[in-house]
């Protein structure tokens, strides 16, 4: 089983967090099918050999993805289509920094 986690930090209310979190949703429904749900702060999607969470803070979002053997063979594209539609999601000038200074944040298992 192949996982993808990405966090990024935001500069926006949570509310607004939130907000950029059900974008996130309707672009993973739209492209690949994924049927989500809230729990508290927690967005929890899944379908047939992926599923995962997005958590909004505060500060940061992170998605968390556990993806099925068929599907792990992309894991590449879809962690790059998840942190292009993050990064055009996040725009304050702090955040582009940062990501211009730092590639994504993923972590390994």
């Amino acid at each position: 089983m192949a996982e993808i986690s990405i966090k990024r930090p935001h500069h926006s209310s949570q509310a607004d967090a939130k907000k950029m979190a059900e974008k996130i949703a309707a672009k993973l429904e739209k492209d690949y099918q994924l049927k989500s749900s809230w729990v508290g702060d927690v967005l929890n999607f899944t379908r047939s050999g992926v599923n995962g969470t997005l958590g909004v803070t505060a500060k940061e979002l992170r998605i968390d993805i556990k993806l099925g053997f068929l599907m792990a063979a992309f894991k590449g594209p879809i962690g790059d289509a998840i942190e292009k539609n993050l990064d055009s999601l996040i725009k304050s000038p702090a955040a582009e920094s940062n990501a211009a200074k730092k590639p994504a944040t993923r972590a390994k298992k």
